[in-house]
C-alpha cells in the first residue's frame, strides 16, 4: 500500500476535524512537520527495508571511501571481492582499531560533514559492497508517495500529535493505534524472503519523549 502525503493528511483530517478537506495555511505547514517527524520516528526503531540500500565502488583507497548522502548506519558488514574471493569487514568500534590486527571496519563522521567507512585489510582493485540503512527521503510537497511499507503508522501519529498539542486525552488512544501499525510493521519485517524468521535488531523509544 502507497499512499501520497495529500491522502495522509486527508485521513488524519477526517478524525481530528471531521473534514474531507486538506487544512490550509500554517496548520497545513504544522501538520506537514508532524508527518514527517512520525517518518523519522520509525525509522528510528529498526531497520527497515524500504530504507535499505546498496553501494558498490571499485576499490581505489583502500584505507577509507566516502558513504553516500543520507547515510544512517551499516546494515550489514561490507564485503569486498578480491581474487580469492569476497572479504568480510565486521564493524569495530573505533577506539578498537589499535587492538584489533584482523579484517574490520569502522564509521566516522556526521550527517553534516558527511561519513567516511574506514578499513583494514582492504585492497586496491577489489569490488566493494556495502549494504546501509539510509534516512528516510522528507515529504516536502503533498504529492510526495510515503515510504514505509505501511503508511497509516504516519496517519495516525499525526492524528496522536495535533491531539496531544491540543490537550486533548484522546492523544492516548492515537498513540496506542499507531504504536500497534508500528509493532505490525516490524513483526512483518521480521521474515525472510522466504517467509523464514529471522533477527531484526530494534531500537524502541518513547515516542512523546
Amino acid at each position: 500500500m502507497s499512499l501520497t502525503l495529500n491522502q495522509i493528511l486527508l485521513d488524519s483530517a477526517s478524525v481530528l476535524d471531521l473534514s474531507a478537506e486538506v487544512p490550509t495555511g500554517d496548520e497545513l505547514s504544522l501538520r506537514i512537520n508532524y508527518a514527517n517527524q512520525a517518518l523519522e520516528d520509525a525509522a528510528a526503531t529498526g531497520q527497515f527495508p524500504e530504507f535499505k540500500k546498496v553501494y558498490e565502488i571499485l576499490v581505489v583507497d583502500p584505507y577509507h571511501c566516502t558513504l553516500p548522502s543520507g547515510f544512517r548506519e551499516l546494515h550489514t558488514n561490507p564485503q569486498a571481492l578480491g581474487s580469492s574471493g569476497w572479504r568480510e569487514f565486521p564493524e569495530i568500534d573505533m577506539e578498537l582499531q589499535y587492538e584489533n590486527d584482523d579484517y574490520w571496519c569502522y564509521v566516522s563522521g556526521n550527517p553534516k560533514d558527511g561519513y567516511l567507512l574506514h578499513f583494514n585489510g582492504l585492497e586496491t582493485g577489489m569490488s566493494l559492497s556495502v549494504i546501509y540503512q539510509a534516512f528516510p527521503a522528507r515529504m516536502a510537497t503533498t504529492t510526495d508517495v510515503c515510504e514505509l511499507s505501511d503508511p497509516t503508522y504516519i496517519t495516525r501519529k499525526v492524528e496522536s500529535y495535533v491531539l496531544y498539542s491540543r490537550g486533548d486525552d484522546r492523544f492516548q488512544q492515537a498513540e496506542a493505534r499507531a504504536n500497534n501499525v508500528l509493532l505490525n510493521m516490524t513483526g512483518r519485517k521480521m521474515k525472510g524472503a522466504g517467509g523464514q524468521g529471522k533477527d531484526t535488531p530494534m531500537k524502541f523509544i518513547n515516542p512523546l519523549e
